[in-house]
């Protein structure tokens, strides 16, 4: 795999994603900045970051576990299904010791009680098991979260790589 689509597919571990059916009536009235869905949230994206240090895809997929749908956007790449993100996800990661995230920002918004979006804005390397640790990447985040049976699940993310 070059270096360039690993540096894409390694970085998108901040992205585990999806479109999947909510309850949330979208006339509720909700705080946009609700504490306790911003904690959960932030909850789930610590997971998915510990699993990209660890170069560990179940990890990083914990937070889009679940029924519903999830979609992946990396670049012109999409991916949909669980099942073909964790694959591809278990193929970069073979090649990868760890992958070293520094967040600059990130800003959760409730829009109803059961779905709620997150940006991140992020520098990233890898480093592969033979030692070669990547130039940094600039990686921008969205990812909608969707409660499904009372449990906050990844369901789309779309992820932009630049430098």
């Amino acid at each position: 795999m070059s270096r360039i689509l690993r540096a894409l597919t390694v970085c998108s571990a901040l992205v585990i994603g999806g479109c999947g059916g909510s309850s949330a009536s979208s006339t509720a009235t909700v705080d946009p900045n609700d504490a306790a869905i911003t904690a959960a949230i932030d909850s789930l994206l610590n997971v998915a970051l510990d699993g990209a240090s660890r170069a560990d895809a179940d990890r990083v997929l914990e937070p889009a576990a679940g029924t519903g749908e999830v979609t992946l956007l990396i670049g012109n790449v999409m991916l949909s299904g669980v099942d073909s993100i964790r694959a591809r996800f278990r193929a970069t990661y073979s090649g990868i010791e760890r992958q070293d995230q520094k967040l600059y920002e990130k800003r959760v918004r409730v829009l109803t009680p059961d779905v709620a979006i997150a940006t991140v804005i992020a520098e990233g390397t890898y480093t592969d098991k033979a030692g070669w640790t990547s130039e940094p990447v600039d990686i921008g985040t969205t990812l909608v979260f969707v409660k499904e049976n009372g449990q906050w699940r990844i369901r789309h993310g779309h992820q932009s790589i630049t430098r």
